[in-house]
């Protein structure tokens, strides 16, 4: 059983705990203490005393606070402190005139005569107590209810934007995939069965081993190999593609759709229709480090933008919110001329 499901009994637990200790203080430390017989209206008072704190500490953190400090309203709380303090005065002062408990305390103890028998510091005192750690407890609370409730807006907001960040690359992947097939058909209709096939593969991997939160690695790797092959099928003899993929890979769970925006940035900008293009793919594993790289010929006339597009924007995003301070993406021009995007990522178990 997890830990929430005894959460009430402790909290129940520890209130209960408080209570039974400043209890026996109030009853007991005294004549415990001191070593004095007590007359029988200290008793009763101190009982009725510790009664009417357990009613001020829960009728000011469950109603009180909440009505007053938590909506901004400090004149009503600090009405209902001024007014709950008097009347702890005038119930002390009509009990102990009664009863003259006050004089017989004092007696009782060795004292002469009781300073102020118009107020009462004890009394004072514990109220005091109880209204500050009422205020404080039921402030408590709210603060972590309400970060609790941010916590789980952004959690809310942060599944939204990768739901909908992976609805973005899902389509552009598959319009991008079928206009490859789509040209392959009038020049080899063997490569684009091959390639229809392929792409079979590759689109049931997407509506069965990507609905959930991860994939493995393996499979995103096979996956990528698929679409590579793809690629291969409708490039131009003026396009070179290396890859460095290892055969043997230590299986780790990552988000799926991850690497694949990389490959189809080179792809997209990185491929011309007359000059020579080459498209360089590595990837390389130790343990949960997983290093990618992919390199691809950079043509400044024909690539719109440095950034890459929707893919690799979308990817920024996605790293962003689920691997926090585990990733490093650099990606840019390299000195002779070729766009280069490098990723370092931690795989967690």
């Amino acid at each position: 059983m997890s830990i929430n499901f005894f959460r009430p009994y402790l909290f129940t637990g520890v209130h209960i705990l408080g209570w039974f200790l400043l209890g026996y203080l109030m009853l007991f430390y005294i004549p415990l203490t001191w070593k004095v017989e007590l007359p029988s209206a200290f008793w009763l008072w101190q009982s009725i005393i510790l009664f009417l704190l357990i009613v001020l500490f829960y009728s000011t953190a469950k109603i009180i606070v909440p009505k007053t400090i938590i909506k901004d309203n400090t004149s009503p709380f600090l009405l209902w402190a001024f007014l709950s303090t008097l009347t702890m005065q005038l119930i002390a002062y009509f009990y102990t005139s009664q009863t003259d408990l006050h004089n017989q305390i004092s007696k009782a103890i060795g004292f002469t005569k009781y300073k102020n028998p118009y107020f009462d510091n004890y009394v004072f005192t514990l109220t005091l107590l109880v209204l500050g750690i009422s205020t404080s407890w039921a402030m408590l609370q709210y603060w972590q209810k309400a970060a609790q409730h941010k916590q789980k807006l952004e959690q809310d907001k942060t599944m939204a934007e990768l739901a909908m960040l992976k609805a973005q690359i899902n389509p552009h992947f598959f319009f991008n995939s079928l206009n490859s097939i789509y040209s392959l058909t009038y020049t080899n209709i063997e490569d684009s069965r091959n390639a229809l096939h392929t792409l079979s593969r590759m689109m049931r991997y997407l509506l069965y081993s990507t609905e959930g939160e991860r994939t493995t690695l393996l499979k995103e790797v096979e996956f990528l190999k698929d679409f590579i092959a793809l690629m291969k099928l409708r490039a131009n003899s003026k396009l070179t593609i290396t890859t460095e993929i290892p055969e043997k890979l230590h299986d780790y769970p990552i988000v799926p759709m991850l690497l694949l925006p990389l490959v189809e940035n080179a792809f997209k900008h990185g491929v011309h229709a007359t000059d020579k293009s080459e498209i360089f793919i590595k990837l390389s594993q130790n343990g949960a480090d997983l290093e990618f790289e992919v390199e691809n010929t950079f043509f400044e006339k024909t690539t719109v933008s440095t950034e890459g597009g929707i893919g690799l924007t979308n990817t920024k995003r996605r790293l962003h919110l689920i691997y926090p301070n585990h990733h490093l993406m650099n990606f840019g021009v390299t000195k002779d001329g070729k766009y280069s995007i490098k990723l370092k990522i931690t795989l967690e178990q």
